[in-house]
């Protein structure tokens, strides 16, 4: 189960548009989204009961892009009252991150409810977060359940990384200059995971700790994809820290593409 951990924002919810198709490219008929639903600290998990990795035969991909049609907050600036050598006389806040076309940066798009698939370590088995110019980069990361994240310091001055779990061991060390990397425990739960610095207190990310493999951060044009998803018909999540989490239901074909466009507003 991934439950979200404690967040602080505006609220904003959106609609969904779903189209899925099969191998073939001939499209099915339109699906409405099975919720939606405003942020929470608590979301559906990725597989009940756990998730058994191993190989794919005839697996299809889950893609599309997520788009932001509404008005954004305004960015907020935050002066700096510490180390402005390296960040700077003030910082602006951007929470919601779009393309000229909309597409909408940093959303996670995960299957819920998938019990066996592609290995977990196809996330990778490294994970780092950067501390550069006094942000997070990047913001937001996922995790395979029994990894760790790497926390670097390139900044080179004194930083203070806080994450504040449900269920994992939290993480709240002071990270000079002279330490340029630590090193988190293993995550044993699914979660979101907030992120902040005790001594820069404008820096978050998210650490999403999945127990499949099956999860993807959008890009900075809003598009993702899910690939080796075993034939059938899954619960898919969308969730961005600002904007909150929507579902939808998608039905994969043997070596075909489903195509899901989520759109908030």
């Amino acid at each position: 189960m991934i439950c979200f951990s404690r967040l602080s924002s505006t609220i904003m919810v959106a609609s969904l548009v779903l189209v899925a198709c099969g191998g073939g490219g001939e499209a099915q008929p339109t699906q409405p989204p099975l919720a939606t639903s405003p942020p929470s600290n608590a979301t559906s998990p990725p597989a009940a009961g756990g998730y058994q990795g191993g190989s794919v035969t005839g697996g299809g991909t889950i893609s599309g892009t997520i788009t932001f049609s509404g008005t954004a907050p305004e960015p907020e600036t935050v002066a700096v009252d510490k180390d402005p050598e390296v960040c700077g006389e003030s910082k602006e806040i951007v929470k919601v991150v779009t393309d000229a076309s909309g597409g909408l940066a940093n959303a996670v798009v995960h299957i819920t409810d998938i019990a066996t698939g592609k290995p977990l370590d196809t996330l990778g088995t490294e994970f780092v977060v950067d501390q550069n110019g006094c942000e997070y980069i990047p913001p937001v990361v996922v995790v395979p359940v029994g990894s760790a994240v790497t926390v670097l310091n390139s900044d080179g001055i004194l930083h203070n990384i806080h994450t504040t779990p449900f269920d994992n061991p939290p993480l709240n060390k002071a990270q000079p200059a002279t330490q340029p990397e630590l090193m988190s425990d293993p995550f044993t739960v699914p979660e979101f995971i907030p992120v902040g610095c005790d001594v820069h207190k404008w820096m978050n990310a998210t650490i999403v700790v999945t127990e499949n493999p099956y999860a993807s951060v959008s890009g900075a044009d809003g598009s993702f994809s899910l690939s080796d998803v075993p034939a059938g018909t899954y619960t898919v999540e969308v969730w961005h820290q600002e904007l909150g989490t929507q579902t939808m239901t998608v039905t994969v074909e043997a070596g075909g593409i489903a195509t899901a466009d989520a759109e908030f507003n």
